[in-house]
């Protein structure tokens, strides 16, 4: 494992490996971006690197004692600082305070991950500054956050921060192809899928209930687009069981008439732009009894029961009246 595991973040792995070579290391560094975008995946990369044992410029080399024990966490110079339940307290906090005082167990940098740092409460956050304005020698502090914004100014202003951006979908896909086995039509859909974040298409491919949930959600769509309101009901309580399997279905819904919409302006050009490419048929036919009035009121009402749920409106209610609103919006003769 190491930096040329990493695609699509191509300006990071060479601040980060320039940085090791030159030892120009900083006490804190951010990583911030979605989840599955290989945040934690760099981290370890980092830190494998920073006390690695190899070559100057072949670092991490991921064959030395250092970078098997970090890969596999099991570095005594490694720390890695969660959530508990919903948070991450004032006293794990107190904990890495402590833990940083002390010189590392071997030679090198001792090195703290705190996954989810968003998660730190208040008191936490303020607890945590206080080490990073005088932090300990050869310490870093490696902070992993899906929102950098919601950490404290005064500690993202101490630390470099490194944004993580969507990967290429060509460059994705060479990628995957290159490393797991997977029907190309099946890479193609996850890809599309995933926004650019490698771990979400991973994931979609890896767990084959996730191609059978996108069918069933297209089966739901189905049924209200053709007016059957109480069958695309009965159908969506077999998919759609709490806020996530809710939202799931209403991010889908929302990638189905995106397409539609792009069917209609770009007939010639889905190959690149079309997310669902591998249910072009039956998007097609929906965009042929879809009027631009239509289109435009099914994707209010989806956003609106997006609302809803964001703000824990009653999840079965909302999805059930999205559905019933959309086919009364669509009914016709078909």
């Amino acid at each position: 494992m190491g930096f040329n595991d990493i695609i699509g973040q191509r300006v990071i792995v060479e601040s980060l490996r320039n940085a090791v070579k030159s030892n120009m290391i900083s006490n804190g560094y951010v990583f911030s971006g979605p989840k599955g975008c290989g945040k934690k995946l760099m981290a370890f990369i980092f830190a494998m690197a920073l006390n690695c044992g190899g070559e100057a410029n072949d670092k991490p080399c991921g064959r030395c004692s250092s970078c098997m024990r970090t890969s596999s966490g099991n570095h005594p110079n490694l720390k890695i600082v969660r959530p508990i339940g919903q948070s991450i307290k004032i006293k794990q906090v107190r904990g890495i305070i402590s833990d940083s005082a002390r010189k590392p167990f071997e030679s090198g940098y001792k090195i703290i991950i705190i996954d989810n740092a968003d998660k730190m409460t208040i008191d936490a956050q303020d607890a945590f500054l206080k080490t990073l304005e005088e932090p300990p020698e050869n310490t870093v502090f490696l902070i992993l956050t899906e929102n950098h914004s919601l950490l404290l100014p005064t500690i993202v202003s101490r630390c470099q921060v490194y944004r993580f951006k969507p990967v290429d979908s060509l460059e994705m896909k060479a990628f995957i192809k290159s490393k797991y086995d997977y029907p190309a039509m099946d890479v193609e859909a996850a890809v599309r899928h995933s926004k650019g974040i490698v771990g979400s298409a991973l994931e979609l491919l890896r767990d084959k209930g996730n191609f059978k949930a996108r069918a069933l959600y297209i089966d739901i769509l189905e049924k209200a687009m053709t007016g059957d309101g109480n069958d695309a009901i009965l159908l969506a309580s077999e998919a759609i069981e709490d806020k996530e399997s809710a939202e799931s279905f209403l991010e889908f819904s929302l990638s189905w008439f995106r397409d539609i919409m792009v069917l209609r302006e770009s007939r010639g050009a889905y190959d690149n732009l079309i997310i669902n490419a591998d249910s072009l048929e039956v998007l097609t036919r929906h965009n042929s009894f879809l009027t631009e009035a239509k289109l435009n009121s099914i994707m209010e009402i989806i956003n609106k029961s997006y609302r809803y749920i964001k703000h824990n409106v009653g999840i079965k209610n909302s999805i059930d009246g999205m559905l019933f609103n959309i086919a009364e919006v669509n009914s016709y003769n078909g």
